[in-house]
């Protein structure tokens, strides 16, 4: 297995859990911050959706897919490339609520498909290539996607363990360990 094969398994694992987090969720649910202070389950989706975006765009050098395919809309958010999330206050969290709870889940696939097409591509392959925006190596841009989105995912579903009010695990217990 080479390098790409074994960041598009990990983001198809990401891609299942992300279905799995939020199945069965009401849009109240998944807006609901545990505190004053805290980030909702909308909010996480939304950021790390927003910076894988920015990641594969940066990478492929296209335009991000908030912007070409107007998600924002379905936010209910200015048109802006800029806003990941970074630095956001607890009234900017608050503000993130998709129109639904499945926009949360298209938006990432929408993604996904772009970061398969990307990985299909001769540009994938370069994993020294500078990255001029970052500075970072197209390596570690593509290690920050896959650590960053297993980290936000661990997030949601702590969140979602809070709102149902019990243990939340959604492994496969039936897996050889």
């Amino acid at each position: 297995m080479d390098t790409n094969d074994y960041i598009l398994m990990c983001m198809e694992r990401s891609k299942d859990l992300l279905h799995e987090y939020l199945k069965d969720l009401s849009l109240e649910e998944v807006c609901y911050q545990p505190s004053k202070v805290s980030n909702s389950i909308s909010w996480i989706v939304w950021h790390t959706s927003r910076g894988f975006d920015r990641r594969i765009s940066l990478l492929d050098g296209i335009e991000q897919l908030w912007m070409s395919e107007k998600w924002y809309e379905k936010y209910n958010l200015p048109a802006s490339n800029k806003d990941l999330g970074i630095g956001h206050t607890t009234d900017d969290i608050s503000k993130i609520k998709p129109s639904k709870v499945k926009d949360l889940i298209n938006y990432y696939e929408s993604i996904n498909k772009k970061m398969i097409d990307f990985f299909n591509s001769k540009k994938s392959k370069d994993l020294n290539k500078k990255i001029t925006e970052t500075g970072n190596s197209q390596a570690h841009e593509l290690m920050r996607m896959v650590t960053g989105t297993f980290q936000h995912w661990g997030q949601v579903n702590y969140i979602r363990g809070i709102i149902e009010n019990r243990i939340w695990y959604t492994g496969n217990t039936k897996e050889k360990r």
